[in-house]
């Protein structure tokens, strides 16, 4: 079974780097990025793997339960990072 791997807070400046990693590292690794794109999240981090077969990006926030159920149903989500949060917290 190929891993389908849900990183949260993926635009922000420490998601982004693990995006980056995982995406390169493991390109039989589907890696989905969930990002609100707030204030600390920014796509431009990501330009260089835009359109890397396994990278994809979905805009939602973690706290909708009915855009969380879809993005695990859709992607068949395997394995969770978990690295969204505000910077005050």
């Amino acid at each position: 079974m190929t891993k389908s791997i849900l990183i949260t807070g993926g635009a922000g400046f420490i998601g982004s780097h693990v995006v980056k990693l995982f995406v390169e590292k493991y390109p039989n690794y589907r890696i989905i990025n969930l990002d609100a794109l707030t204030y600390a999240g920014n796509l431009e981090n990501l330009k260089e793997i835009e359109g890397a077969p396994n990278y994809f990006f979905e805009k939602a926030d973690i706290q909708d339960s009915e855009a969380l159920r879809r993005i695990f149903s859709e992607h068949g989500i395997t394995d969770v990072i978990h690295l969204a949060a505000e910077s005050h917290v």
